[in-house]
């Protein structure tokens, strides 16, 4: 690959899947420390009142299930990054001489 033109810095790869696991990890807990907070009581037992909070937890639950499919892809893409960057580094060990 010395001829290619082709060029990876594998730490900095490292580094990046490294900083994508730690944003993901934090955007969980943070999540997670702010759940009961989001959580809505019906101040009456009234219709409106009722349905404003039952459509307010459903509009959370969406919520939760849509982060948590950004947090897998954030996880795959970390994962990703670091196999290729590993399978590069194997790659350009067979190319030294």
């Amino acid at each position: 690959m010395a001829n290619s033109g082709l060029s990876i810095n594998t730490t900095g790869v490292a580094d990046a899947a490294r900083q994508l696991d730690e944003l993901a990890d934090r955007l969980e807990q943070t999540f997670h420390e702010e759940e009961a907070g989001l959580t809505v009581v019906a101040p009456g037992r009234d219709e409106v009142s009722v349905r404003a909070a039952t459509t307010m937890n459903e509009v959370r639950d969406s919520y939760a299930k849509s982060s948590q499919q950004g947090l897998n892809e954030l996880r795959e893409i970390s994962a990703a990054l670091r196999v290729h960057g590993t399978n590069t580094e194997v790659i350009d060990s067979d190319f030294r001489f």
